[in-house]
């Protein structure tokens, strides 16, 4: 079975050494863990006011690994030249996606500059990407500025565009929080990934198999969070959710390929499945 990683990342984060972090290191790394692709953003991205040049650089360096590696872009809604970014990334640098940091770039996720963005990826028909959090905060730099996002606002932010596709990665907690516990979203088109989630917390209380369970693969993403996190950890979840063969198949590869995140020559190796 096909697996894609929805969550990874090349470059450097001024906080600690990452190892397989350039567009080489990083196929090898999923390639050995078993994973077939990934979309990719370009870690510099998050701490620069002026994300474009750094999403200049990511298209550029990913471009001999189109059959594996996708990229997707870093947009800053406080830099001033957002809207042209995003037109550049979409439609001159083949991007698919976008992905938002409230926290590192100032400005509030449920917020009308962050709307404006999930606005126009909509008219585009681009997924949007929020990391909750890129560290652990127990163990972040004492110079990093984030707490992680609000799971409530992300929430206001999917009832505001319940058909655009935002994908939640890197939390915990999701069965805990009002994405979930508002069932007036469930029918909405927001995802978890696995990365940083548990299926089952602390062994006991149910996180990602709840969703599971209730939904099928309608919320989860396979994701990993490599380089910052270890590929096998999202493969061990992977591996013990709850779920059959066909949602196992939806949650690895296909419901990416719905969203337009998957390599183009996918479509056809998916069919040959």
């Amino acid at each position: 079975m096909m697996i894609f990683d929805i969550n990874a990342w090349v470059g450097s984060w001024p906080f600690r050494s990452l190892r397989d972090n350039t567009p080489q290191q990083l196929v090898e790394r999923l390639r050995k863990a078993g994973v077939s692709g990934a979309t990719v953003s370009q870690i510099e991205a998050i701490l620069h006011r002026n994300a474009q040049p750094a999403n200049e650089r990511l298209a550029e360096s990913l471009e001999p690994y189109g059959d594996v590696l996708v990229p997707v872009a870093t947009i800053n809604p406080t830099y001033a030249r957002w809207e042209d970014d995003l037109r550049v990334c979409h439609e001159v640098l083949g991007m698919r996606g976008v992905r938002l940091f409230p926290e590192y770039h100032g400005y509030e996720i449920d917020g009308p500059l962050a709307r404006r963005v999930v606005a126009a990826c909509r008219e585009r028909g681009l997924p949007v990407q929020i990391p909750h959090r890129i560290e652990d905060m127990r163990q972040r730099h004492h110079l990093d500025p984030a707490r992680g996002v609000s799971l409530a606002a992300i929430a206001n932010l999917v009832a505001a565009y319940p058909d655009t596709p935002i994908i939640v990665t890197n939390a915990r907690g999701i069965a805990q929080s009002p994405l979930w516990r508002r069932t007036e979203l469930r029918d909405a088109a927001w995802y978890a990934d696995t990365s940083l989630a548990e299926v089952y917390f602390q062994g006991l209380d149910k996180d990602l198999a709840s969703i599971v369970e209730e939904t099928g693969s309608r919320h989860l993403l396979f994701g990993t969070h490599v380089p910052f996190s270890y590929p096998e950890s999202a493969l061990v979840k992977r591996a013990t959710l709850p779920v059959d063969a066909g949602t196992m198949e939806e949650i690895s590869y296909r419901g990416a390929m719905r969203l337009g995140l998957t390599p183009e020559s996918w479509t056809v190796r998916a069919e040959s499945v």
